[in-house]
């Protein structure tokens, strides 16, 4: 009897462990598209420091890259990249505010796929 509660408390003891050191962490840990070490601004910090908004940023990156092939067959590159440019003031204007940086991600991650994915 001392032998199977020694072993189910391990167990239980095991899986408390396990999820106290996963818990709230990404599956993968996320690194922003950009160099951390060189972030000038607040709002670069902030991507930096989060991992959701790290996350949000590669997404970001991908719709990005996705939308320069697009705009490459209409000779529309110059335009995306003001566009990007803009939105770049947009969202540095966030500074450190975690809830503004993520609609701005969101926002701007819709608009490059809507646009990439257009037919």
């Amino acid at each position: 009897m001392k032998t199977v509660y020694f072993a189910k408390a391990m167990y239980f003891s095991a899986l408390v462990m396990f999820a106290a050191a996963f818990m709230g962490q990404p599956a993968e840990a996320a690194s922003p598209s950009f160099e951390c070490s060189s972030s000038h601004y607040a709002a670069e910090r902030a991507i930096c420091d989060s991992w959701r908004l790290s996350r949000l940023d590669r997404r970001l990156d991908y719709w990005y890259g996705k939308a320069l092939q697009r705009a490459s067959y209409f000779d529309s590159i110059g335009w995306l990249r003001s566009a990007q440019r803009a939105w770049l003031r947009d969202r540095n204007s966030c500074g450190y505010s975690r809830r503004c940086l993520r609609i701005e991600y969101r926002s701007r991650i819709r608009a490059l796929r809507r646009y990439a994915s257009h037919v």
